[in-house]
């Protein structure tokens, strides 16, 4: 990793969060070097208006990327000539009713509050990690506005997030036990291929 990466790392109170930070960040370089047929060590990173890192530009060849870790998991997406959003979500235990009535418009609250409650949680988490993949994407952060969404129950009892913004495509993805993941896409929905990164640079799909 660079000196400022291996600073970030270090300013983590806890082991677990700066592994999980570094094993990340090496995962993340060694798809960025296979895409550009580079050396890890060789990729540089910058920083979008709103903070969103991207490659510089001097080395980025169209490809886009985005990153995020949660609990034990990471998860990177990446892409040719599209901008990316995604979002990895532990699911806990807290007060999320509270957050939905903060950041969840009033449609959304409601289409939350109408779900059995064994689905609620399970709706939240799949509304938030949407909403956050859309920012993302975006590249606004926090200081854009969360796009609205609709809450869907399904006769199989699942929970859908269906979104209709112009010009991007959500898509949930499968992130194991645990976890809820969404990803977001400039253009139309394209098939996406899923994998395991491992140590040795090389991806199981």
């Amino acid at each position: 990793m660079s000196k400022a990466e291996q600073a970030r790392a270090g300013q983590f109170k806890f082991d677990r969060d700066r592994r999980l930070f570094t094993v990340a960040h090496a995962a993340l370089r060694s798809i960025c070097a296979s895409y550009l047929r580079t050396s890890p060590k060789s990729i540089e990173f910058a920083e979008g208006r709103y903070g969103k890192p991207k490659l510089a530009l001097a080395a980025r060849g169209g490809l886009e990327f985005n990153l995020s870790h949660s609990g034990e998991c990471a998860l990177i997406a990446a892409a040719l000539h599209r901008e990316l959003g995604v979002d990895l979500e532990f699911i806990r235990d807290f007060d999320f009713e509270q957050v939905a009535q903060r950041f969840f418009t009033a449609r959304e609250v409601a289409a939350l509050r109408s779900l059995p409650k064994p689905q609620q949680r399970s709706g939240f988490y799949k509304c938030w990690t949407s909403k956050e993949a859309f920012l993302k994407a975006k590249g606004t952060g926090l200081s854009g506005e969360l796009d609205e969404v609709e809450i869907a129950p399904m006769k199989d009892g699942e929970v859908r997030i269906r979104a209709a913004v112009p010009g991007w495509s959500l898509m949930e993805l499968p992130a194991g036990d645990g976890y809820v993941a969404a990803l977001v896409s400039q253009g139309a929905a394209v098939r996406v291929k899923l994998y395991r990164w491992a140590s040795s640079s090389t991806m199981s799909q």
